[in-house]
This record gives structure tokens, C-alpha cells and sequence, in this order.
């Protein structure tokens, strides 16, 4: 095996950088000995229209404009497709749309867990978007997540750990269904049914996660501090002081809450109280094990070495066979996540083969799917013959699909920009950069208190808050009655009062703890003493409209706002104006100001799928198209359904690819005559001339607006499926 690895490795490296179709052939070899076995004929070649729009769709996720169209169509080099190929991939495009299928495996929200994970969501969203545009090794990639550790600002792959939050078990579920391609969840409760897996194994397997910790709530995890807490509550002299303590830790826990990571020795698994089986006693402790292939046991490390090991027999396998899927429509193994020992590929020869491919690429998935596209059968037209579950697919061309959500979305985005892929500022925004920074300070600062001295301060701020309870209880009660009623605008006025009493409330643990805190760490980082704290000045009532005030306190070196962030916004911003620019310039658009104007609006309206919330939020286009609210794993619908016709039929997104100065409309002014309207209307939906045929169905409709074949076409299967 290791031989044949190494021989593959410098085969694979030096055709990648020579000619990426010679690997290619070697599957294509494979497949037609499946054909000649079976008797099979492959598919026709697709024309250079029905493969530059499939090539945009499954590589960049979107159809080509016009003039991407028209370039490749006109270009007569031999090798123009596997330039396309490695064109495409090595766009911003790419990362975009991969970032979808990686976001529909890893459950991937900008708000995970009802908001409880609001620290880890975007910074992990955004972490996942550099590991694709980097090409990250794809085992390095999950080596990382499986290892995550550490607090958010440090190390955003936490959020792996972070998307399901206090629930170890389930996270462990989903990691062997997404890396190892198995189920094995129903053996948290009872041994697998319909596989070897047991409960015992399941429980082993979980062990070596169990001890990651989730649920930091920030100083209320110090064991020694709660100590403080209970002795003084039972002094009746100290009842005045503790009585609203709980309050201050909980504050003090909102400043990091839920922003870390870390494994405690003290997080045993056990077996569950009902544990049936004579291998053990219920509640005993279990110690880690491997359930398949080379047994190991150990920490985190060894796990995450195991789990990513090319010697491990399902890793590897799995992903070749997603990727397969991906651009194939049909994976050589179905269903991919339900793999089990007795499992048997569609072509077993060419999954070895795509597994040692893999391998020897060093899991560069960028570089694998340049061979699978660069194949001749992903080349050839595609298979309109409707799959049946259970029988053997042959690949004589990629398998007919419905568009996913995010590819119609960003081709109706196409058919708005003449431009679809603008320059943007990749990474979190400045917002999220200062939250980041400013609880970053904060959680080390309390790092650097102990327990007795956080304790000790905490006891000052209850006093505060003694103080200020008498004018907050009226409110509160006022504010219950206000909700009985319903009456809105009294709620919200009272809303903003007790948040006014809160923040002198909380003024007083700024005062005895946070700012005590923030002063040791400035000592820590200059060695000098630290300066008089920032005045806090009480807010407007606007500004207590807002989800939280931060506050300066001290200035310590090391923990700014990232300055870049704001300059690499505004470079983007003027990268977009030279690309609007030079559109109007090619186009001969004669009110420039006003094409500005209307391109900018243009690029704040109609981002890219990838570049909106994750999922989008409920009503728009994306979610009526079927994307996953990838509460679960691949929760994606491409199916056709009502809500989707309806959209395509009656809302204002066909209105919206219509406005002056989108991509279509210039199309459509730029064709002198009806009949080169009628070529410019194909050329943009659908990468083609119409056939003789339409133009007769087009000339007998008695219709003559172009208006009225853009909407019929984009409501034909021509558009909505990937041919």
C-alpha cells in the first residue's frame, strides 16, 4: 500500500503540473471497462454550450455571463476546457460555492444554537471560508476542528465544538457520520440495529471528546470562587452583600460566555443509568477505544490522528466518494453517510483507485476535483434516465440534477451584475472584530485575578446593585403590566429605563472588578503602572437601544481594533468602483454617474448566496429555493415545489434582473434586432443559440416582447437544471 502510495505521489505530482488529463484518462479507463462489462454505451460528447455553463454551475456555482459565454465559445484552442477548469478554480468563486457544500456538512450558522453561540458562530463561519480559499489539505482541515481548543479570538475552529453546545454525544454522532460516512447514533441508546456498532463502542468512541468543555460561562467556573460564594451565604451578617452576587457573576460571565473551549480532566464519561449489556455496569466509567480499523485509545490528539489517517478505511473513502457526488450527482457509494462493512461501490476498482488518488495527492481536494472535472466522462452529456435506489449506476456522464438554492440565487445574481464576483474584504467585519478584541481583553484580564480577589470585588457590585434594586423593581412590574396589556410603545420605554438602572448596576462591577482586572493585565504587558481608567459616560437612550455597550476602561497594548480591517473595506470598496468603471467603459454606457449609482446599489442589494447570513433568514429567496437551515447534516431540498414555482413565477426577483443597467437589460439594449435580441436572451440563460425549432415555437406565440421569453425560459427545465 505505502509503495503504491509513493508511486502515485510522483506520478499524480508531476501530471497536476503538466497535464492534469493524463490522471483523468486513468478514470476514464476505469469506466469504460464498467461500460464494455455491462455492455454500456458512453454518453456523446456535451457541445462547448452545455459544458461552459455546467462547468460555471459546479465549479463557481453560478451560469456565465454573457461575455464569459461568448469567450469560450469563440476561443479555438484545443485546450480550452481544462483551462476553463483550472480557471474557475482558482477563482474567488470556487471558495464560494464550496463554502456551501462544506456549511450544509458542518451545519455552519452565522447564529448557532438559538444565539448562545453568537461569539464562535461568525468568526468559525468565517475561519471555514479561509480553509477552502487557502486549499487547506483537507485532513489537516479536520485534524484542526477535532483539536480545536482555546478561547474564540485565539482559535475560531472552536466553533466545530461550539455548534452543538452541551451536547458531546451528538457532536460525536455527527462527527462519524460526516468524516467516517457511518451512523451510529442509534447505538447512543441501545446497540445498532442494522450494524455491528454497539453501545459500548459508541460511548468508547465518545470518550475521546467527552472531556471538552462547552458551556464556560466565564468566572462562575471557577471551582474556588463558588467556595467563596457558599460560605458567605451561610453568614447572615454578609446577606445584604451576597444577596444579588449570583447577578454579578452572571454579568461578569456575559463579558466571554460561551466563547471557549477546554478539556477538563474532571469530565469523565460514564455509561448511562440503563446500560443493559454484560460487558459492563451501568454509570461505570469508560475509557476511550476505536471502533474500526487500527485500535488506539488516548487524548484528543491521538483521536483526531486516528480519525484523519490514511490508513483508516473509511476517512479517505468518504471523501473521495462525497467529492465523487459532487460532481458526478451520485456518489459510487449510496447513500454516502450509511456506509457499513459489507458495503460494496458501484465500481469497487475505481473507488480504490479514487481513494489511493486522494492519498497521493495529499488530500488537496482542489487538486482531486481538477482530475474528476478534467475527465471525459464528466465531459460527455448528461444522463436524463431517472435514478432508481438500490440499482448500479454506470457514469456514462454526469447525472441531470436540479440547480441547488445557491446556484439559482447566484444565477439570478449573474443575470443582475455584469460583473457577478466583485471585489469584497474577506474575513469577519469590523463589528464582530470589535466584540472580539474587546471580550479578548476582558477574559484575560479575569484570567489574571484570583478567585479571592474577583470574589472580593464582586461583593463591592452587589452592594451597587442593593442600591439601585428599590428604583428597578417599580419598572419590572410596571414592565409585566405593560405586557399584559400589550401596549408596545409603553414596553419599549420601559425597556430602555430598566436598562438605563441596570447600566449604573453594572457600573459598579466595572469599578471592582473589570477595570482592577484590566489595569493588572496593561502591568502584565508593559511592565509599567496603569493609567487612570476611562471615564464611563451613562448613554443616550439610542445608545441603549443597542445590544450592549463596550467600554475602553484601560487602553492595552496588543488588544486594538485591527485597523486593517477598516482600510481592507475601503480597498474593496474602491476595487468595486475601477470594476464599475471599467464595465461602463467596455459597455459605451453613456450616463456613467448614473450606471455608478445603479452598480453600487446593485452590489449592496444582490450579494452572493455565500456572502449572506448562513442559512439566509426565513422568506428569502434562498430558503424558498430549498436551502438547508442546516440545523441538520446536508438538510439541503433541490426538489421542485410550489414555493419555488411561485417565486419564479410572481415575485420581484424577474422584475429585479430587468431594472436598467443589470447585466440582462445591457444584453437586451446592446442587440439591435429582435433577432439578435432572441440570441443575446439564450446566450445569457442558457450558454446557447436557440435551435431552429424555438425560434418557430417563439415566432408562432404571436409574443414579441423579450420580456415575455426571459420569463417562459426561466421557467423552463432548460434553466433550472444542471445539463
Amino acid at each position: 500500500m505505502k509503495a503504491l502510495t509513493r508511486t502515485l505521489l510522483v506520478t499524480f505530482g508531476l501530471v497536476v503540473c503538466t497535464r492534469a488529463n493524463e490522471v483523468s484518462k486513468q478514470i476514464d479507463v476505469l469506466l469504460a471497462k464498467d461500460w464494455q462489462q455491462h455492455k454500456l454505451t458512453p454518453n456523446p460528447s456535451a457541445s462547448d454550450g452545455t459544458f461552459v455553463r455546467r462547468a460555471h454551475l459546479d465549479i463557481i456555482g453560478r451560469i456565465p455571463t454573457l461575455q464569459e459565454t461568448q469567450a469560450f465559445l469563440r476561443s479555438t484552442d484545443k485546450g480550452k476546457r481544462a483551462k476553463l477548469i483550472d480557471q474557475l478554480l482558482a477563482s474567488e468563486g470556487y471558495a464560494q460555492h464550496m463554502f456551501h457544500f462544506w456549511a450544509d456538512l458542518l451545519r455552519v450558522q452565522s447564529r448557532a444554537n438559538g444565539g448562545q453561540g453568537d461569539m464562535t458562530s461568525k468568526p468559525y463561519l468565517e475561519h471555514v471560508k479561509r480553509r477552502i480559499r487557502e486549499n487547506m489539505p483537507y485532513d489537516a482541515f479536520v485534524r484542526e476542528l477535532l483539536t480545536a481548543q482555546g478561547k474564540v479570538w485565539d482559535n475560531p475552529a472552536i466553533g466545530y465544538y461550539m455548534r452543538d453546545i452541551g451536547m458531546p454525544l451528538d457532536n460525536l454522532s455527527n462527527t462519524t457520520r460526516v468524516f467516517l460516512g457511518t451512523r451510529i447514533e442509534c447505538a447512543q441508546c441501545h446497540n445498532h440495529p442494522f450494524d455491528k456498532w454497539t453501545q459500548m463502542q459508541f460511548y468508547q468512541m465518545a470518550a475521546f471528546t467527552y472531556p471538552l468543555e462547552t458551556n464556560f460561562t466565564g468566572v462562575a467556573e471557577k471551582g474556588p470562587l463558588m467556595d467563596l460564594k457558599r460560605a458567605a451565604d451561610k453568614k447572615p451578617e454578609l446577606a445584604v452583600q451576597t444577596r444579588h452576587i449570583g447577578r454579578v457573576f452572571e454579568n461578569l460571565g456575559d463579558f466571554v460566555r460561551y466563547s471557549k473551549v477546554q478539556a477538563l480532566p474532571t469530565r469523565v464519561l460514564k455509561l448511562p443509568h440503563d446500560y443493559q449489556y454484560t460487558d459492563a455496569k451501568p454509570q461505570e466509567a469508560v475509557k476511550s477505544a476505536t471502533m474500526l480499523g487500527k485500535p488506539i485509545s488516548g487524548d484528543l490528539q491521538a483521536f483526531a490522528d486516528w480519525m484523519t489517517a490514511p490508513e483508516n478505511p473509511r476517512f479517505t473513502k468518504v471523501i473521495a466518494n462525497r467529492l465523487w457526488k459532487k460532481v458526478f450527482g451520485v456518489g459510487l457509494i449510496e447513500p454516502v453517510d450509511e456506509i457499513m462493512d459489507n458495503t460494496v461501490a458501484m465500481n469497487p476498482e475505481l473507488m480504490k483507485h479514487l481513494e489511493q488518488l486522494m492519498i497521493a495527492s495529499r488530500y488537496d481536494v482542489k487538486a482531486f476535483l481538477r482530475v474528476l472535472y478534467n475527465t471525459q466522462a464528466y465531459q460527455n452529456e448528461a444522463t436524463k434516465t431517472e435514478l432508481v435506489p438500490g440499482e448500479v449506476h454506470h457514469f456514462t456522464g454526469p447525472v441531470l440534477r436540479r440547480m441547488t438554492a445557491e446556484q439559482i440565487y447566484d444565477s439570478f445574481v449573474t443575470l443582475i451584475h455584469p460583473t457577478p464576483d466583485l471585489p469584497r474584504r474577506k474575513g469577519i467585519d469590523s463589528e464582530m472584530a470589535q466584540k472580539l478584541v474587546y471580550r479578548g481583553k476582558l477574559s484575560d484580564a479575569l484570567d489574571l485575578m484570583t478567585p479571592q480577589e474577583i470574589f472580593e470585588g464582586a461583593m463591592k457590585a452587589s452592594e451597587v446593585y442593593e442600591s439601585v434594586s428599590a428604583r428597578a423593581k417599580p419598572l419590572r412590574e410596571a414592565y409585566t403590566a405593560a405586557q399584559k396589556a400589550k401596549d408596545k410603545e409603553r414596553i419599549e420605554k420601559l425597556n430602555l429605563e430598566i436598562r438605563s438602572v441596570e447600566f449604573v448596576a453594572r457600573t459598579g462591577i466595572h469599578d471592582h472588578v473589570v477595570v482592577p482586572a484590566v489595569a493588572r493585565l496593561y502591568e502584565k504587558k508593559t511592565g509599567k503602572p496603569a493609567p487612570p481608567p476611562i471615564p464611563v459616560v451613562k448613554p443616550g437612550m439610542e445608545e441603549l437601544k443597542k445590544a450592549g455597550q463596550n467600554r475602553a476602561y484601560i487602553e492595552v497594548p496588543g488588544y486594538d481594533i485591527d485597523q486593517a480591517i477598516p482600510c481592507e473595506e475601503k480597498k474593496a470598496e474602491e476595487a468595486r468602483e475601477v470594476v464599475f468603471r471599467e464595465e461602463a467603459k467596455r459597455l459605451n454606457i453613456a450616463d456613467v454617474d448614473a450606471y455608478l449609482k445603479s452598480r453600487r446599489a446593485q452590489a449592496k442589494d444582490w450579494p452572493r448566496a455565500a456572502e449572506l447570513d448562513s442559512p439566509a433568514p426565513r422568506g428569502h429567496y434562498l430558503r424558498e429555493f430549498g436551502q438547508s437551515d442546516r440545523d441538520l447534516i446536508e438538510n439541503a431540498n433541490s426538489d421542485a415545489s410550489m414555493p419555488q414555482a411561485l417565486v419564479l413565477m410572481n415575485s420581484e426577483l424577474f422584475e429585479a434582473i430587468l431594472k436598467p443597467h443589470t447585466q440582462l437589460r445591457l444584453n437586451l439594449a446592446a442587440a439591435k434586432y429582435p433577432d439578435d435580441q432572441l440570441a443575446a436572451i439564450y446566450l445569457t440563460l442558457l450558454s446557447r443559440l436557440p435551435t431552429e425549432a424555438e425560434k418557430a415555437a417563439w415566432a408562432k406565440s404571436g409574443l414579441t416582447s423579450p420580456e415575455d421569453l426571459v420569463f417562459a425560459l426561466i421557467n423552463t427545465q432548460q434553466f433550472i437544471f444542471v445539463r
